[in-house]
C-alpha cells in the first residue's frame, strides 16, 4: 500500500523487504558523529535523515538544527540524578530505501545506539530492525497512515518499539478541498501528477475527495519525470474552464507548465501544489509569479509554539538558521528540531536512559509542547501515532528590500483550529 504528502514521503511494502534485505550486507559508510559530551556515562543515540539523494531538499536544514543540538548537549545531560555523555551517531539514506536498511542494521546491531531517530520517509527498514531487537525508535515526516500499512500494522495495534509523530495523510485532501470551498473560486479543478507512487496515490485519494465534495475535476493525468512540454494539460484545463490547478508536481515541472499556462491565456485563481511550494525555493523558481502560490503548512515562523529545549520562538528558530546559513527557513526545520525535544524529553522522563523499556515506556507516556506543537503520545487513540496539525498556507511577496521574495503564511485551518490564521487566502487575480 501507497501513501503521499509533499512533506513526508513513503516506502511501500516491496521497498521495506528490499531494505531489510540490505540489511544483512555489509554495513553502510556513515557520516562520523561531532558531539561527543563527557560523563560516567555515555547515551547513544543514532540519527539518519536524507542528506543527499533525490528527496535531499527535506534535509537540507537538518545539518544546521543537529549542530544547534550537538552544542546544547556538549556538556551532557543529567537524568536521575547521574550525568550522562551524549554521542550522536549522524547517517545519510542517500533517500534509498535499501541504505536505510543498512543504516538500521548498523546503527542498531552494531553500534548497539540507546535510541534512533529518524526524519526521512522512508525510515520504515530501519524502524522494522528496531522492532525486530527491542531498540526504542522515534520517527517523523512520514504520515501515520503508511507508518501503519507498510509492515501491516493499525492504529489500535501499533509496533512494540517505534514510535512516530506527524499528520495524516487524509487531512492534506480535507484542508484542499476546504481552502477552495472557503474561497468561493469556482469548482473545476485541474489535476496533474508525477508519475510514481506517490503522485499515483496522491490523485487516487484527491479524485475521490472531489467527487464527494461536488467538484469538476479535469484530469491531466500523470506524466514522467523526463516530460518538458504540458501544452496537452494546458488545453484540456482552459478547454474543460479550469479556474483551480492541484497535484504533485516538482518545481522546475510547475515552473514550465505555469508559464505555457499563461501564454496560452488559461487563467487560474488557484494553484495549490504538492512539493513544488512546500520550500522557497520552489516558489522562487517562478520569478516575479511565485506570489499567491498555495500548499500545506505544518511548520512556519509565525506559529505561537517554543522550544522546549531553548526556549526560542518558531520566528526567532528560523531567524537564526536565516542569519546562520543565509538561507530562508524551511518546513522540514520544525520537525527536525521537534525530534530532538520529543527525544531528550523521553530520556529524562525515563530515570534511566540505558534501560531501553523504561525508555520506551517514557515516549508512550509523552505529552510535550514543542516548537511545532503538542506532541501527544500519552492521550492518542493510536498505539504508537502522536498525530500532530496541518494546515494550509499562501506564499505572500515580502516588502521591497527583503533579504527573501516570498514568506508563506497559514490561511485556512479545517483540521487544526488551534493554530492561528495569519493571512487571508486569496485568488490569484488578486497578486497580478
Amino acid at each position: 500500500m501507497t501513501s503521499i504528502k509533499s512533506g513526508g514521503l513513503v516506502a511501500n511494502r516491496r521497498q521495506i523487504i528490499r531494505g531489510l534485505a540490505a540489511a544483512g550486507a555489509a554495513s553502510a559508510v556513515g557520516m562520523p558523529y561531532i558531539a561527543r559530551a563527557q560523563g560516567k556515562d555515555t547515551i547513544r543515540i543514532g540519527y539518519i535523515d536524507q542528506f543527499t539523494g533525490i528527496r535531499s531538499n527535506f534535509a537540507e536544514t537538518a545539518p544546521w538544527v543537529l549542530d544547534q543540538i550537538e552544542a546544547k548537549l556538549a556538556n551532557g545531560i543529567e537524568i536521575g540524578g547521574r550525568s550522562y555523555g551524549v554521542e550522536i551517531l549522524r547517517r545519510d539514506s542517500q533517500s534509498d530505501p535499501n541504505r536505510m536498511g543498512s543504516l538500521g542494521n548498523e546503527l542498531v546491531l552494531r553500534e548497539n545506539v540507546d535510541l534512533l531517530l529518524i526524519a526521512d520517509g522512508l525510515a520504515a527498514p530501519a524502524l522494522e530492525i528496531c522492532d525486530q531487537n527491542g531498540t526504542p525508535a522515534i520517527s517523523t515526516i512520514l504520515q501515520w497512515e503508511p507508518f501503519y500499512a507498510s509492515r501491516g500494522s493499525s492504529p489500535d495495534k501499533g509496533y512494540p518499539w517505534s514510535f512516530l509523530f506527524f499528520w495524516s495523510g487524509a487531512d492534506i485532501i480535507k484542508n484542499y478541498v476546504g481552502m477552495w470551498e472557503a474561497s468561493g473560486i469556482d469548482k473545476v479543478v485541474g489535476t496533474l501528477y508525477e508519475d510514481n507512487d506517490f503522485g499515483r496515490g496522491f490523485s487516487g485519494g484527491m479524485t475521490e475527495a472531489l467527487k464527494t465534495a461536488n467538484f469538476k475535476e479535469v484530469q491531466g493525468g500523470l506524466f514522467k519525470e523526463q516530460v518538458d512540454d504540458f501544452s496537452n494539460q494546458v488545453a484540456a484545463f482552459r478547454d474543460g474552464g479550469a479556474k483551480i490547478v492541484t497535484g504533485l508536481v516538482f518545481p522546475q515541472h510547475f515552473a514550465t507548465f505555469y508559464g505555457q499556462a499563461l501564454q496560452s491565456g488559461l487563467e487560474l485563481e488557484a494553484a495549490t501544489i504538492a512539493a513544488a511550494f512546500v520550500f522557497p525555493s520552489g516558489v522562487e523558481v517562478l520569478g516575479d509569479r511565485g506570489a499567491g502560490m498555495s500548499t500545506e503548512v505544518w511548520f512556519n515562523r509565525q506559529l505561537p509554539f517554543k522550544s522546549s529545549i531553548t526556549g526560542d520562538t518558531a520566528d526567532a528558530f528560523c531567524s537564526a538558521y536565516e542569519q546562520s546559513t543565509g538561507k530562508q527557513w524551511a518546513q522540514p526545520m520544525g520537525y527536525e528540531h521537534a525530534i530532538w525535544e520529543v527525544a531528550l524529553a523521553a530520556l529524562k522522563a525515563s530515570g534511566d536512559p540505558k534501560n531501553r523499556e523504561a525508555v520506551r515506556d517514557s515516549i508512550a507516556g509523552l505529552e510535550l509542547e514543542t516548537i511545532i506543537g503538542k506532541v501527544d503520545f500519552k492521550n492518542s487513540p493510536m498505539k504508537s501515532v502522536a498525530n500532530t496539525w496541518v494546515t494550509m498556507g499562501q506564499w505572500h511577496r515580502n516588502p521591497a528590500g527583503s533579504k527573501f521574495p516570498y514568506e508563506l503564511y497559514v490561511t485556512n485551518n479545517v483540521t487544526a483550529p488551534q493554530v492561528p490564521i495569519q493571512k487571508a487566502f486569496l485568488p490569484l487575480s488578486s497578486f497580478r
